[in-house]
């Protein structure tokens, strides 16, 4: 784990905030490419994809200060410009929600560009787990089993001071998995919102897998984390919509 990748005089450079660049720049680029096959306008794409991913990261970090609203309260100004404090599920629903307004408003497809978005967002997601893992954060309970880490003890996981569960590495594996099944069902696709659906299926159950081993707080209701939750109305919206665009085929 290298929390900092260099530093330069009084600038010092997270490896976390490089990661979490690296993966939005990489996504950012491969779906440019697939709009441009798709014959969408750069400009009209490249404006849909900034603001869906400005309001992504307000979302994710929006939701964060909601599960850690007493802590929030204490300290303020540390959550809002912490390197951390991001929760995916809170970035999915907000970027969604911008994106939709934004779809609308440019009089596209709205699930031809969740395609082009979800081909690629597992791939970017899998360089913020890397960055994770080098902070820190989203680690998992702790353990003396082979598979332990022990982080530095400046590093969030490191205050508990034993080895923990990576499960940094285990959802940034089952992301890749995630990118090479959407890389197979794109050959097969036959309309628009199928790798969305294949997507949103995927990730929700491999998360909600994942979150039993994870060991920092995440709120929730009785034995099922918040993002547990949300995978699980993930998938009931996800069949709704399958359900939705098969009644439609079927009806034609």
């Amino acid at each position: 784990m290298h929390p900092i990748l260099f530093k330069a005089g009084p600038i010092t450079i997270y490896t976390y905030g490089v990661l979490v660049f690296l993966g939005v720049i990489i996504t950012y680029w491969l779906c440019l490419k697939e709009a441009a096959k798709e014959k969408i306008d750069k400009e009209v794409f490249s404006h849909i994809f900034f603001w869906a991913i400005i309001f992504g990261f307000l979302g994710a970090r929006l939701l964060y200060i909601v599960l850690e609203w007493r802590l929030f309260l204490e300290e303020p100004l540390s959550f809002i410009f912490s390197r951390s404090g991001f929760v995916f599920y809170g970035g999915l629903i907000s970027g969604i929600s911008a994106l939709w307004f934004l779809v609308k408003k440019f009089k596209l497809h709205f699930l031809k560009i969740t395609d082009i978005l979800a081909f690629y967002l597992p791939l970017g997601h899998f360089f913020g787990r890397l960055g994770c893992f080098s902070y820190g954060c989203c680690y998992g309970k702790p353990t003396n089993s082979w598979i332990g880490i022990k982080f530095p003890p400046n590093s969030p996981a490191g205050l508990l001071g034993t080895k923990v569960i990576p499960t940094q590495l285990i959802e940034a594996f089952s992301l890749l998995i995630i990118f090479f099944i959407l890389q197979y069902s794109k050959k097969k696709k036959k309309f628009n919102g199928q790798i969305t659906i294949v997507y949103l299926t995927l990730y929700s159950i491999f998360r909600f897998f994942i979150e039993f081993f994870r060991g920092d707080y995440r709120g929730g209701i009785g034995i099922f984390s918040t993002s547990q939750i949300i995978s699980i109305i993930t998938i009931l919206i996800v069949s709704i919509l399958l359900y939705q665009i098969n009644t439609k085929t079927i009806n034609r």
